[in-house]
């Protein structure tokens, strides 16, 4: 048994020799706050059975409140004012064939879409030889059925305009289908033609226009780099974006037929280019869509070789420009009338020389460039991305725009861009243990996010403003654009104190009556009475990892100590003597405004105790687990 001086000894270098006894200031890239379930009202969905699912895609009902998670296996429902649970839906998609071959019953879901034509759900499955797709009433029951020949294992992203289906194939999906986009009407299916490269695709938007030629489609891709050279000499990923006419309909029937005739591809930057610095791989695409189309905002979450991670922000007004520029990157040829990309009443009447200098999918020279600098979050790994936008009350018709970015360790970030730069409002743990995200899906009508691992759903209310405590200053400083403060109360934007911007507490000055919220701990913890001679510490709650936190002690100042794994400092008493007794604080400071957090009075007993105390040897266990 360890003498106590051995333990003092140890439990000394324990701390002075792993944990960082600096004052704690502000972290760049580090969340303000984080949000547990102890702290924050999650709401969780999960299966009757234990089984693992593994979700394909999170979908609303746009005509209701429920939630469906597709996986593979099956499709589950969800109702957010219902039982927590996820309740399993069986669609016959393949009823009729069951009559014949009972075995046929029994299909994949490939294709997971909101609903159309007043239905909440469109669903594609993949039986033993077809992929029907199909509309699925309020009843769970497939209408509008059609079979898709070419491919059968479809996947995302799709989207549907009109009576028209467009879907994208990846690589992964089969060696013998073609890699690309491809639409599906009833008289016809167009695809792109083949390419001996790995790709991947993001994401798909379209805009119709006002007229039979205006709509086009554009898809965001990656596909692997083929060859090194100066612009790209240790890039893995080229990371591009496609435009196509809605209007296309293949070529004739010795080029081109059935395949798109009016696709260009440029390429897609993202980073610095003065310092050399790029983002090639995209992960994922998110879009606030405008009235005016050309005004549509494209945020991008792009990261490098060495997992960096960026996020740019792409105006379509300049996609656009881009594809009408028809400057190409390897001009063998020109062409007046029409123009490679301009949509035409009837491809199909196209001369030969057009289309096929059309088949090689031609590349346009100038680059599609972000609006603005790249947000930058150098130490964060993040696979989702979703994007809201946070009208401001205070501000007349301005808004804020917060990304909501999932992380490879099953927590979620809120970020707020402000002026190019990102501050990282809040991390959410929704998981009680380390998983991954599966799926996302923002509500922004409700402005609740579903969250998807491989057993539950969560969802997490993002105008939950309590996590920021009933003080008027930590709500200003969450600059948190859903919460504002009213009454020195924190609240989901219906008060007009919240600045964003700064995040400045001194507007709450003169914010009605305000109140202490320092916390006296409870006897189990911090006995008043001490013995003497005995080794004991003090804790504090981090509620900011933005602040700065030290003890008051009559005056005097003493450093907190933290692990970067905990969200508590402590503060060690040596040897419990006469000049140890008084009061003590644990006073936070952020932003200019220092808050009491902590208040207790110790004084000692004339016992003598040599052995730890119950607090110290705890902290003891936990400090030795940090380090193994």
């Amino acid at each position: 048994m360890m003498a106590p001086g051995g333990v003092h000894t140890l439990l000394s270098a324990v701390i002075w020799t792993t944990l960082s006894s600096s004052t704690l200031g502000i972290h760049l890239y580090k969340a303000r706050i984080r949000v547990k379930s102890e702290n924050a009202e999650f709401l969780s969905f999960n299966k009757s059975s234990g089984n693992m699912i593994d979700i394909l895609k999170l979908i609303r009902d746009p005509h209701s409140v429920n939630i469906y998670a597709g996986s593979p296996q099956g499709l589950y429902m969800l109702n957010p004012g219902e039982h927590p649970a996820l309740k399993q839906v069986h669609v016959p998609i393949f009823e009729r064939e069951c009559k014949r071959n009972p075995p046929d019953c029994e299909y994949n879901i490939t294709l997971l879409k909101e609903g159309r034509n007043g239905n909440p759900l469109f669903m594609c499955g993949s039986g033993r030889e077809d992929t029907k797709c199909c509309d699925v009433n309020s009843e769970n029951l497939p209408v509008n059925c059609f079979i898709l020949y070419r491919p059968t294992q479809i996947g995302d992203p799709s989207l549907h305009v009109g009576a028209s289906l467009y879907y994208t194939v990846s690589n992964g999906s089969s060696d013998q289908i073609s890699k690309g986009l491809y639409r599906w009407t009833t008289d016809a299916i167009t695809w792109t033609e083949p390419r001996q490269t790995v790709q991947r695709y993001v994401k798909i938007l379209a805009n119709e226009g006002n007229r039979s030629l205006d709509g086009k489609v554009y898809t965001f891709f990656i596909e692997q780099n083929q060859k090194k050279d100066l612009d790209s000499d240790m890039t893995l990923w080229i990371p591009r974006v496609s435009q196509n006419c809605m209007a296309d309909r293949g070529g004739s029937k010795s080029v081109l037929q059935y395949r798109w005739t009016s696709m260009l591809t440029a390429r897609l930057f993202c980073g610095d280019e003065k310092k050399r610095i790029s983002y090639t791989e995209l992960l994922d695409v998110a879009v606030l869509e405008a009235a005016d189309w050309k005004n549509t905002t494209v945020y991008a979450l792009f990261k490098n070789t060495y997992n960096l991670s960026a996020v740019c922000v792409y105006k379509m007004s300049d996609i656009i420009q881009v594809f009408t520029s028809n400057r190409f990157k390897d001009e063998t040829e020109t062409f007046s009338s029409p123009r490679p990309g301009e949509c035409v009443e009837d491809s199909r009447t196209l001369s030969s020389s057009f289309l096929a200098f059309m088949s090689h999918r031609p590349e346009l020279k100038q680059w599609i460039k972000p609006a603005r600098d790249p947000l930058l979050f150098n130490h964060h790994h993040y696979k989702l991305l979703q994007v809201d936008r946070v009208e401001s009350r205070r501000s007349g018709n301005s808004h804020h725009n917060v990304l909501l970015m999932s992380l490879g360790n099953g927590k979620v970030h809120k970020v707020v861009e402000q002026d190019g730069d990102p501050f990282i409002i809040a991390e959410y743990e929704p998981f009680k243990t380390r998983t991954h995200i599966s799926s996302m899906l923002l509500d922004s009508t409700t402005k609740k996010l579903y969250v998807s691992s491989s057993s539950e759903v969560i969802q997490i209310d993002l105008q939950d403003c309590s996590v920021y405590g009933n003080c008027c200053e930590t709500c200003v400083m969450s600059r948190d654009p859903y919460c504002s403060c009213y009454l020195g109360r924190c609240s989901d934007n219906t008060g007009s104190l919240q600045d964003v911007t700064h995040g400045n507490p001194s507007m709450c000055e003169h914010d009605g009556p305000q109140t202490s919220e320092y916390r006296t701990n409870s006897k189990s913890d911090f006995p008043s009475s001490v013995p003497r001679d005995s080794k004991f510490y003090l804790k504090c709650p981090m509620e900011s990892q933005h602040a700065s936190y030290a003890w008051d002690h009559q005056g005097r100042r003493k450093e907190c100590v933290s692990a970067e794994q905990d969200q508590d400092c402590f503060l060690l008493i040596d040897s419990m003597s006469e000049k140890d007794e008084g009061v003590y604080k644990c006073v936070s400071s952020e932003n200019g405004y220092d808050r009491t957090i902590v208040h207790m009075k110790l004084q000692m007993n004339a016992a003598s105790e040599t052995r730890m105390t119950r607090v110290a040897l705890a902290c003891l266990l936990f400090l030795i687990s940090v380090i193994c």
